[in-house]
């Protein structure tokens, strides 16, 4: 599994940035999110990393999430349904932070009907395939060149190829969607999109 992960990083990440921590991943793709445009977290949960990127960032910070856990279990992780459920109670957040709360086909297109701007930084905290399929369904047509992604568990663990990273890879290729790695840690990784039709 870390020999995979090392291989990938070796073939596709060559000049990408290594962090030993994951707060120092979001701080250094926060940095580097500089076109105009939304701030997006999905997959909030206790809140700890919007109110990384909040403290890190000038903009309005939208965070969606259910606060009910994940909708099914996670292959190759230890978390099943319910996993990460915060019983439906949102958490405390900077002023900057704007809580979506529901599941993402339902929250998503009412908030993207009424805001028109593109994603300048997206974090994807989804975990599941699924979920982050539905994500890049729905925000895909606004990322564009200069976007900013973060993945937190986009490789090395069992069942990396089935999720975040798969629905992303179906995301570019579908989409004829340029990028580039910019930095990663232990399952964090940090994209930039470098073009997009």
């Amino acid at each position: 599994m870390q020999e995979e992960a090392a291989d990938y990083v070796e073939e596709k990440m060559p000049r990408a940035l290594f962090f030993a921590e994951r707060e120092d991943v979001v701080k250094f793709a926060v940095a580097k999110a500089s076109v105009p445009g939304l701030f997006m977290e999905f997959g909030v949960a206790s809140g700890k990393s919007i109110r990384w990127i909040a403290q890190w960032s000038e903009a309005t910070i939208h965070g969606f999430d259910s606060f009910e856990g994940l909708p099914e279990d996670w292959s190759g992780s230890s978390f099943g349904k319910g996993g990460f459920s915060q019983g439906g109670k949102l958490p405390s957040v900077p002023a900057n932070v704007r809580l979506h709360q529901g599941w993402f086909d339902k929250t998503v297109p009412a908030f993207l009907a009424t805001t028109p701007e593109a994603c300048a930084f997206l974090h994807v905290d989804c975990d599941l395939y699924p979920s982050t399929k539905t994500i890049f369904d729905l925000v895909g047509p606004r990322l564009g060149k200069g976007s900013v992604i973060v993945f937190d568990e986009y490789f090395n663990y069992p069942t990396w190829r089935e999720h975040e990273y798969k629905a992303f890879q179906e995301f570019v290729s579908q989409r004829g969607i340029k990028h580039e790695y910019l930095g990663y840690a232990r399952h964090q990784v940090v994209v930039m999109l470098t073009e997009a039709p």
